[in-house]
């Protein structure tokens, strides 16, 4: 009896002591993106599959498999463990325009659309300094309502608006940009040499970097002498991330982004800023 009770405790035992030696193979994570644009060629998804394999790698360290399915219009990302899903859907899915815009304030945006609209009453006033770009902020919930009042009033020449990049769905500031030039924004992505971004080893705060070609550094210290005591707005795939006022000429062709960033949302940034833009549209496949 001794011998059986034996044999069946260290059966017992082996038995929960198995599956910690077994290796199981990591889950595979992956996410599909289709091309939502006519007369696709072979040429742009290789291209938009080398910038995505970019962008990922400039975001995490993690291990990405980027491949395109054939005759899909489509591009699989695989990882064996993608820690924030939502965040790599939108960085392999944007398309990465990149631009800085002169600002109009509340104040000389009432001047354009007349004092009386119906705007202002909506969109509750923000600024509290000289300068500051931001028409008002609201609730995100509010954004529905104030984009009917926009669509009243029709098309504003020489004006675009933008709304911020608000990672976390609080209040959201609406933005007035100056599209008086050809192009519309005084710095566009062909403008840009590199983006990167750290952490400021003093204040401890996101910092992004963004250097400029030397094409563009002239342009680049022209635009901020005229724009002293004004907001220039940096704006990504047509949301605003920043709109630092400007204090002085700028010479170097060199820009410091700085916000309440968590490190994620610095790599992100810094990630479709510095890979360029596809040349397609995708929309994530559910």
């Amino acid at each position: 009896m001794r011998t059986i009770l034996y044999s069946f405790i260290a059966i017992f035992i082996f038995g929960i002591m198995q599956p910690a030696f077994t290796n199981k193979a990591p889950k595979q994570n992956f996410i599909l993106i289709q091309t939502t644009d006519p007369g696709v060629t072979a040429q742009k998804l290789e291209q938009s599959a080398k910038i995505i394999t970019c962008r990922l790698t400039d975001f995490s360290s993690e291990k990405f498999d980027v491949k395109i399915v054939p005759g899909k219009n489509s591009i699989q990302v695989t990882s064996a463990n993608i820690i924030d899903l939502k965040m790599v859907e939108n960085l392999i899915s944007h398309k990465g325009e990149m631009a800085f815009y002169e600002t109009y304030t509340r104040s000389s945006l009432k001047e354009l659309l007349h004092e009386h609209s119906p705007l202002f009453s909506l969109l509750p006033e923000k600024g509290s300094h000289t300068g500051d770009a931001r028409i008002g902020c609201v609730p995100a919930e509010s954004v529905n309502k104030i984009e009917e009042c926009l669509k009243t009033i029709g098309t504003v020449i020489n004006c675009q608006f933008a709304w911020d990049n608000s990672f976390e769905d609080k209040e959201i500031c609406l933005y007035a940009l100056k599209t008086s030039n050809e192009n519309g924004a005084v710095i566009t992505g062909s403008d840009i040499e590199s983006v990167s971004c750290n952490q400021d080893k003093t204040s401890n705060v996101q910092e992004i970097n963004v250097t400029l070609k030397k094409n563009a550094v002239e342009l680049w210290a022209d635009v901020t002498k005229r724009n002293l005591n004004h907001a220039i707005a940096i704006v990504l795939d047509g949301k605003v991330l920043a709109a630092p006022v400007v204090r002085s000429e700028i010479t170097g062709g060199k820009c410091i982004i700085t916000g309440n960033y968590t490190e994620t949302e610095a790599k992100f940034i810094a990630a479709l800023g510095n890979n360029g833009e596809l040349p397609l549209n995708f929309k994530v496949l559910k």
